[in-house]
């Protein structure tokens, strides 16, 4: 069921990247995949090593420059989050995997015709859709929400229009549990724009 749900989800996030490009040769589209340092803060948790992966596209707003120096961008990312519990019984990973769909304003300054920097900001939303911890289910026994929200900034650099690195940090307002802590996420992003 969660193989067919996550294949679905990529699925989508293809077509959807797909029918953008068609439809306005205003949009960028994205693929980005990179590795997620995140942490639930709350207690004896650390941070664990996850991924991310899917597409974001971009528009230029057209404000204030005509270099279109102003931009919004929306993504749909496949994310794992989550912690490590260090306890005297063991260590125990959580594993909560989300469907991340951030809403971004940035600006970017063209350095040169080779390379671009950017800094963008701006809101998140996210669905767990499946998760272990122990054989156990992350979202149904141990009662981890399925619903976050948050905020999040993301910098980088675009080289020779098509490949960029960036770093981000994304911070949750919703705790992952009652009585817990809420995600946080630092994270390296490699992209490849159409």
């Amino acid at each position: 069921m969660m193989r067919k749900l996550l294949l679905m989800a990529m699925i989508a996030m293809v077509t959807l990247a797909g029918k953008a490009q068609t439809a306005s040769s205003n949009v960028d589209v994205e693929l980005v995949a990179g590795v997620n340092s995140t942490n639930i803060s709350y207690g004896t948790l650390v941070s664990r090593t996850g991924f991310h992966a899917g597409v974001r596209l971009s528009k230029d707003l057209k404000f204030f420059t005509d270099q279109n120096a102003i931009y919004g961008n929306v993504g749909a990312l496949l994310s794992l989050k989550g912690g490590t519990e260090k306890t005297d019984e063991g260590d125990y990973t959580y594993n909560p995997y989300y469907l991340e769909v951030p809403v971004h304003v940035g600006y970017s300054y063209q350095a040169n015709p080779n390379y671009k920097f950017y800094f963008e900001m701006g809101p998140y939303v996210a669905v767990g859709l499946f998760g272990k911890t122990e054989g156990a289910s992350v979202f149904g026994d141990l009662d981890f929400r399925r619903f976050d929200i948050g905020a999040g900034l993301r910098t980088g650099v675009q080289i020779y229009q098509h490949y960029s690195l960036s770093l981000g940090y994304d911070v949750g307002f919703i705790n992952v549990q009652k009585g817990t802590g809420a995600n946080k996420n630092f994270y390296l992003s490699a992209a490849y724009q159409f």
